[in-house]
């Protein structure tokens, strides 16, 4: 008798153990032991003792279905979202607060910022495909702060894989060696790799970096078939045209710029517009230099070094124009600082090199006998400086930096 008893014992108490461990996978969540309903026990042990055991009070935060969300694959830069279920299973309301997360999360509104027992709140989750590593694995996650304390952190994780059905080709398009007075006109592909009931079209044109006005034209047409077949494995594509139009600033540039696509997911696809324009007004000649500032017309510093007084100066160098505007270019000595000392006057412009460049004469003199002088920079006096005005139609005007000394 006292074996039967010690058999009935031990299978009610397997029977609890298989409640308690239904109960913990059934959330969906992280949860420490909570006391089930004694009447349970008994209709494992029939006549056999319970004892009594109180049930918890407070919320209790459960997240319906799973705290993670598999959405198999989507395109690289797709916008996706998804929404999960908080519900408080409690008998106390239930607070919710974002944590940390790496997407964007909000919560849906909460009447007094409280979810009532037996209610529930959306949290919805959205993100970018943005990174695309050897292994194309997605993973964001988001974390909510409760009020359950036997579940404080709540993560919620989306996860799956991310691909590119859309790529440009070239991914760079290099314009180099252009003159300011010119404009140029490249041309690349855009292809699907997918298979679509819709051939691939570009839907929108975004500049990621402020690019100058009127400057870039940027136009689609389709691809033939014959074109199309010329890439492996390609369904569909569009001929992109960049015409680039004259008057950017000497120097080197880079636009890129992001297409969005009509494929599921709307994926998008970066073009790099990079190249270098060169300066159609330069100045060469013994002493000069060449620094260009950013957003100004200096273009350069002249030395003419220390200047006996006894016996003046007289120097020439040459402004060299070049680029389409270069038959038409003239200057003008506009400022002159200190004009007490120079005296700056242009010569009948050169052709030279079959007309691919004008050579205009700059002279600068100083004459014999001027008062002693020092505008070399900082604590040796301001520098000098010759402004010349132009007619080229992009550089008004361009400034020269000159150090000098006047001694005896």
């Amino acid at each position: 008798m006292r074996l039967l008893v010690v058999l009935v014992v031990a299978l009610a108490t397997g029977g609890v153990a298989g409640v308690l461990h239904s109960q913990w996978n059934r959330t969906g969540i992280r949860e420490q032991f909570r006391p089930i309903n004694p009447g349970s026990v008994s209709q494992f042990i029939g006549s056999l003792d319970a004892e009594e055991v109180d049930v918890v009070d407070g919320p209790i935060a459960v997240v319906v279905g799973s705290t993670e969300y598999d959405f198999g694959t989507m395109e690289r830069r797709g916008i996706r979202s998804h929404t999960f279920v908080v519900r408080n299973d409690g008998t106390e309301p239930l607070t919710l607060i974002k944590g940390e997360t790496t997407c964007k999360c909000t919560l849906s509104s909460l009447a007094a910022g409280e979810i009532l027992p037996g209610k529930s709140v959306e949290v919805k989750l959205e993100w970018t495909a943005k990174e695309v590593g050897p292994s194309l694995q997605f993973y964001q996650s988001a974390d909510i702060i409760s009020n359950d304390p036997n579940n404080r952190l709540i993560q919620l994780v989306v996860k799956g894989n991310i691909i590119q059905s859309v790529m440009p080709k070239p991914e760079r398009l290099t314009m180099n060696g252009l003159s300011s007075g010119e404009g140029v006109t490249v041309k690349g592909k855009v292809f699907s790799y997918k298979q679509t009931e819709e051939p691939l079209e570009i839907l929108e044109v975004e500049f990621l970096e402020e690019a100058p006005e009127g400057i870039l034209e940027i136009s689609f047409k389709p691809l033939s078939e014959e074109q199309v077949k010329q890439e492996l494995k390609a369904y569909s594509g569009q001929e992109m045209t960049v015409k680039l139009n004259p008057g950017l600033s000497p120097g080197t540039f880079e636009f890129p710029v992001r297409l969005t696509t009509n494929l599921p997911d709307a994926p998008k696809v970066d073009v790099f517009l990079n190249g270098s324009v060169d300066p159609d007004i330069s100045i060469f000649g013994k002493g000069f230099r060449a620094l260009r500032e950013e957003g100004s017309q200096h273009i350069g510093v002249l030395d003419l070094g220390e200047i006996s007084s006894a016996e003046g100066l007289d120097k020439s160098i040459n402004l060299v124009v070049k680029g389409a505007y270069r038959n038409e270019v003239s200057f003008e000595v506009k400022e002159v600082n200190p004009a007490s000392h120079l005296q700056v006057s242009l010569g009948t412009p050169m052709s030279i090199g079959s007309g691919k460049t004008i050579h205009h004469r700059l002279t600068i003199k100083i004459d014999p006998d001027v008062k002693q002088i020092s505008r070399r920079g900082g604590n040796l006096g301001v520098p000098a400086y010759i402004v010349l005005k132009t007619t080229h139609p992009f550089v008004k005007e361009v400034s020269i930096q000159v150090l000098l000394s006047v001694t005896n």
